[in-house]
């Protein structure tokens, strides 16, 4: 397993991790250092962590990768992944009102994310199930473009 320093260097010198493993590894050694007070700040933490979590366990599933998720296992590849994103979407709003106003826009930054996670997980359960996607496009011919609905 890499060391915190080397993480963190690869972290400063990028713009971001490139694998949700690569996250999973840093919140490994991070996790008990991310500010977590009471309140929201520590539902801003959880929910975070909960959307890595989706993440991984989303990219997993789409590559049928058995081998690892945020616990290092695959106790949790029965449960849809739709349902898991809305636990975390429904912690988020539990918390969200209490967001000081200067982080309001992070909250709603946050909250968007969230409810991609939502809508992707659902794409990744129905994939998963189906072995395709059905989605709904609407064709604009003034426009001469599809709009996925």
């Amino acid at each position: 397993m890499p060391s915190e320093a080397y993480l963190d260097r690869l972290v400063l010198n990028q713009g971001s991790l490139l694998k949700a493993r690569q996250w999973t590894v840093w919140l490994q050694y991070h996790l008990d250092t991310l500010p977590a007070g009471h309140g929201w700040e520590r539902g801003l933490r959880d929910t975070l962590v909960g959307l890595h979590h989706g993440i991984t366990c989303g990219a997993r599933r789409l590559r049928r990768n058995p081998i690892w998720d945020l616990q290092g296992s695959m106790m949790d590849d029965t449960e849809r992944l739709e349902d898991r994103a809305m636990r975390n979407l429904a912690r988020f709003e539990q918390f969200r009102r209490d967001i000081p106003t200067r982080f309001e826009k992070v909250g709603d930054c946050l909250y968007g994310a969230l409810r991609q996670q939502v809508r992707l997980a659902r794409e990744i359960d129905e994939m998963r199930a189906k072995g395709h996607i059905d989605v709904d496009v609407l064709v604009d011919v003034k426009n001469e473009a599809a709009v996925e609905q």
